[in-house]
């Protein structure tokens, strides 16, 4: 006798524990969400996965496990349609039991803690997109400019200047980087704006230049505090010492 397919309410039950996230620690892909094209149009990627096959001779099928027990809760996880092909290949050869069960265990008690810490799950999501990865790179490139955190004492003023200058031209080459986040996109063109205004301002009043820096790192901590909790970015070093406290 067959193993029977997973039930409606299985399939909704393993969707709404993932919180339908894909379980892959190296996807995380949201599975539903609006269709592009017009109208009231939805988007469904999401599939009710089994760990161990339903048959025997595909992947990962164990012989010990009754027909009952395979189309249990226990025996599947959430992924999205190409990590559910992708685990299936050469008769799941490269993802083991062990594996996706640890997959799908973490990735519930990180939903879990999500929902009881009314966290947002977003900047979780966004540090593995592509956008994501431009977001680290932008904290990535503030943590290598020492103007905007180092003493003021150790501060040579025309260093000052071709630094602030030099961030300037490569924000503005990352921000081209960006396609679709629009809030991403005005956070980056708000720090290059920053830079600007510094340069403009200190060009003209250089008597003004540790007053306009400080003014500077100031408005780019905040800007570094929302990568942070938006994007879920790492902010390392000294950079932490321009954050709004």
């Amino acid at each position: 006798m067959a193993a029977p397919d997973f039930s409606k309410e299985t399939i909704e039950t393993l969707a709404f524990r993932s919180g339908l996230i894909c379980n892959n620690p190296s996807c995380l892909t949201i599975t539903v969400g609006p269709s592009d094209g017009n109208g009231p149009l939805k988007l469904k990627i999401g599939e009710a996965a089994h760990i161990s096959a339903k048959k025997k001779g595909q992947a990962r099928y164990d012989d010990l496990m009754s027909n009952e027990a395979r189309a249990k809760v226990e025996n599947g996880i959430w992924l999205c349609a190409s990590c559910h092909t992708l685990i299936d290949k050469n008769n799941g050869a490269d993802f083991p039991e062990a594996t996706l069960v640890g997959w799908k265990k973490s990735h519930e008690e990180l939903i879990r803690s999500l929902l009881h810490s009314h966290r947002s799950p977003v900047p979780l999501l966004r540090r593995f997109t592509e956008e994501g990865q431009v977001a680290q790179d932008v904290v990535d490139l503030l943590e290598s400019h020492g103007a905007l955190f180092v003493d003021h004492h150790l501060e040579v003023s025309q260093h000052v200047s071709l630094s602030i200058e030099r961030l300037r031209q490569d924000l503005s080459e990352l921000r081209k980087k960006i396609r679709y986040d629009s809030k991403l996109k005005a956070l980056i063109k708000d720090l290059v704006d920053e830079c600007r205004e510094y340069m403009n301002r200190t060009s003209r009043y250089s008597s003004t230049q540790r007053h306009e820096l400080d003014a500077l790192r100031n408005r780019v901590g905040h800007k570094v505090l929302s990568l942070r909790e938006d994007y879920g970015c790492n902010v390392r070093g000294q950079l932490n010492t321009i954050l709004p406290h």
